[in-house]
C-alpha cells in the first residue's frame, strides 16, 4: 500500500502543474500516489495533467466537465485517500525536498500527533526562485489544541499551510468533509478539527514553497484586512460551535482567540489612520472593541511581538499611534 497519497486540486493553473508534481515525485519516498482534480479548467491544464499521468503511473486525473468549486474537490480527494498519510497541495504551490521524510520521523514515532506541519516561504513568481536551507533548522514543538487554536488566531514570522503539512490520513477520515461555508482560512478550520483530542506538531523547517501571483485568493484577502480577520473569525466559529462545543474552557479560548484577532485589527486601525485612512482605521479600532472590549481602552502592545522584525515593528507603530496626538 503507498505510504502517502497527495491531492492536487487545479483550476487554470496548468502552467505550475508540472513544477508542482516534480516537486512531490522528488521527495524521498516512492510510495506516493497523485490525485489531479481539475475543476473543468479553460486553460490547457487539463492536457498536461495526462501528459503527466502517462509518464508516471502514479499519477492520476479526474477531469471534471463543470467547476464544482474547490471544496468539492478537496472533499473528492479525502474520500480517494487511502494511503497511512495524505497531502493536500495547491497545483500552484511546491514542496520543498525531504519534507516527507522528516513529517515521517515525527508522525511513525508519534502515534497521538495528527499532522506534522512545516512552514511555507512565500515567493513572489517574479523573484527569484528561493534556495532552501534546512539543514540548520528542524525542531519539532508539540501543541494541543488550545495552544495551537492560540498560536494560528495570532500573526505569525512563520506561515503554516495546507501545502507543507502531511496529515494522518485516519484523522482526515474522522473529522470529515470540509464546510462549504468556511470561503476562506479552511486550513485553519480543518487543522483546529485534526487537534482536537490529539497533538499536533510544528516546525520552523521550510516544508512548502507558495508561489504568490496575481490570482491568487490569498492575494485577494490581503488587500482587505478586516476582510481577511472576518473570515478568520468565522474559521474559529465553525470549530467553537460544532467539533469544540462542550469543551472545557471553550469561553477562555474564544475570548482569547477574539483578543488576537482585535489586536491586529488595532494596530491596523492605528496604521490606517496614521496613512490618512481615517473611514477604515476607525471602522478597524471599532471591529477590534468588538472582539475585546479591553482593546478600546489598553494598547496590545504585546502583540508586536508576534510581528517579524519585532523591535522596529513596536517602534513604527508606537509613532503612528504617537502621529495622532
Amino acid at each position: 500500500m503507498p505510504l502517502v497519497d497527495v491531492l492536487i486540486p487545479n483550476y487554470c493553473y496548468g502552467r505550475y502543474l508540472p513544477q508542482a508534481v516534480q516537486s512531490i515525485v522528488r521527495q524521498d519516498v516512492e510510495d506516493i500516489r497523485i490525485l489531479i482534480i481539475d475543476n473543468a479548467s479553460t486553460d490547457d491544464s487539463v492536457d498536461v495533467a495526462r501528459k503527466l499521468a502517462r509518464q508516471d503511473k502514479r499519477i492520476t486525473l479526474v477531469a471534471r466537465e463543470k467547476n464544482l468549486g474547490l471544496h468539492a474537490s478537496w472533499n473528492e480527494g479525502l474520500d480517494w485517500a487511502s494511503s497511512k498519510y495524505a497531502v493536500i497541495l495547491c497545483a500552484d504551490d511546491l514542496l520543498v525536498e525531504g519534507c516527507f521524510h522528516r513529517a515521517l520521523s515525527v508522525l511513525e514515532r508519534e502515534p497521538d500527533v495528527s499532522f506534522a506541519c512545516g512552514a511555507e516561504l512565500a515567493w513572489h513568481e517574479d523573484q527569484p526562485f528561493p534556495i532552501v536551507e534546512n539543514s540548520a533548522v528542524g525542531d519539532w514543538r508539540f501543541l494541543s489544541m488550545e495552544s495551537y487554536a492560540l498560536e494560528r488566531s495570532l500573526p505569525t514570522r512563520v506561515i503554516f499551510g495546507f501545502g507543507a503539512a502531511l496529515i494522518r490520513t485516519s484523522d482526515l477520515k474522522r473529522v470529515g468533509h470540509f464546510r462549504s461555508e468556511i470561503s476562506y482560512n479552511e486550513d485553519v478550520e480543518m487543522f483546529l478539527r485534526l487537534s482536537l483530542d490529539r497533538r499536533v506538531a510544528v516546525t520552523k523547517a521550510i516544508h512548502g514553497i507558495r508561489r504568490e501571483h496575481g490570482a491568487n485568493l490569498s492575494a485577494v484577502f490581503w488587500q482587505d484586512p478586516k476582510r481577511d480577520m472576518i473570515e478568520k473569525k468565522i474559521a474559529f466559529d465553525s470549530f467553537f460551535s460544532h467539533e469544540a462545543a462542550g469543551v472545557p474552557g471553550l469561553e477562555r479560548l474564544r475570548r482569547g482567540v477574539y483578543r488576537n484577532i482585535g489586536k491586529r485589527a488595532y494596530w491596523s486601525g492605528l496604521s490606517h489612520i496614521a496613512r490618512g485612512h481615517r473611514a477604515a482605521g476607525f471602522d478597524l479600532l471599532r471591529f477590534a472593541a468588538e472582539l475585546s472590549p479591553r482593546l478600546a481602552y489598553v494598547p496590545p502592545v504585546d502583540y508586536l511581538v508576534h510581528l517579524p522584525n519585532p523591535l522596529s515593528q513596536i517602534r513604527s507603530r508606537l509613532a503612528e499611534a504617537w502621529s495622532r496626538h
